[in-house]
């Protein structure tokens, strides 16, 4: 089997990891490339590990997209959805099973499968009442604002032989550039009409309509369809399920390419070889907010506890 190599690509994620913290996205990128393999102890390995770690809100938004997922999956392929008190019932075993094996650091053991909480690796200490409160109102919240809301109701409407995608990782070159997106759900209506839908466990926010111009030009390669044949709907769970749909236009699209070239060209221009992809740590820096670090998985190899 040929050596994997660690390969410059673009996603949103990485955009925003860049845009943090030049340190933090060194380590993700590059200080932890090879860490499944690494020997314990290493700072490869223990960087691999990190990275893969999640904050309490942040685990509580994948428990709850991950929760989608199945269910849109299983109905996919079965014709059937599950109704809402087993999906809370499976999904609160799912959880409670996560955090128990998170609370005895077992990621270390298995970091590829095993998800991790920040808050247990850094022994910060967090009130029983929080936990419950962030598991009712994200996690349950959430997932009983899907099953009543009316994006799922288009999706039942919809025959499945229309569904594009569930959640899947996929990818499409720009300039050259291998971009990553998981789109959370995609349909096509009655019209011919693309609808990609993006579940959000937060509040708002204007940088989540900026996903919106890389979904477009994702479905504009990956099946055939102009721009204008795309309806982006972001669907906001904690505020009932409310969808806020916005279409594409030409002057956002040709400003999301741009700023798509702008990240790209800034991210190679602190590389020692971008043909290789190589990196230096020196050459990312860490920023001023130590504030900011309280927040970040790498903040013990960083040096910023």
């Amino acid at each position: 089997m040929p050596e994997l190599q660690n390969e410059f690509s673009w996603s949103k994620s990485r955009h925003d990891k860049f845009r943090d913290c030049r340190r933090a996205y060194y380590y993700a990128y590059y200080g932890s490339w090879g860490g499944w393999e690494a020997p314990g102890g290493s700072l490869t390995r223990e960087l691999y590990v990190l990275k893969k770690l999640s904050s309490r809100w942040q685990w509580a938004g994948q428990v709850v997209h991950e929760a989608i997922r199945h269910l849109l999956s299983r109905a996919r392929w079965t014709g059937e959805m599950r109704p809402l008190d087993e999906l809370l019932r499976q999904t609160r075993e799912r959880a409670r099973s996560l955090w128990a094996v998170s609370r005895g650091k077992g990621y270390w053991r298995e970091p590829s499968r095993i998800a991790g909480l920040l808050e247990h690796e850094y022994g910060e200490p967090v009130p029983d009442a929080e936990w419950k409160r962030i598991y009712e109102e994200v996690v349950e919240g959430s997932l009983r604002a899907f099953h009543r809301s009316d994006a799922l109701e288009r999706i039942r409407a919809t025959p499945p032989g229309r569904w594009l995608t569930v959640d899947e990782l996929d990818a499409w070159m720009f300039d050259g550039v291998k971009v990553w997106v998981a789109l959370d759900f995609a349909y096509k209506d009655e019209a011919g009409l693309i609808h990609v839908l993006d579940w959000k466990t937060g509040r708002e926010r204007e940088l989540d309509h900026a996903q919106l111009g890389v979904y477009a030009l994702f479905a504009r390669d990956k099946w055939g369809v102009p721009p204008e044949e795309v309806m982006a709907g972001l669907v906001y769970l904690q505020s009932g399920a409310e969808r806020v749909e916005v279409q594409v236009g030409r002057e956002a699209l040709e400003a999301c390419q741009a700023d798509m070239r702008r990240s790209i060209a800034a991210m190679q221009a602190l590389l020692d070889d971008p043909g290789r992809n190589l990196a230096r740590i020196e050459r990312f820096q860490q920023i001023e907010d130590r504030e900011a670090c309280r927040r970040c998985p790498f903040r013990r190899p960083c040096g910023r506890l």
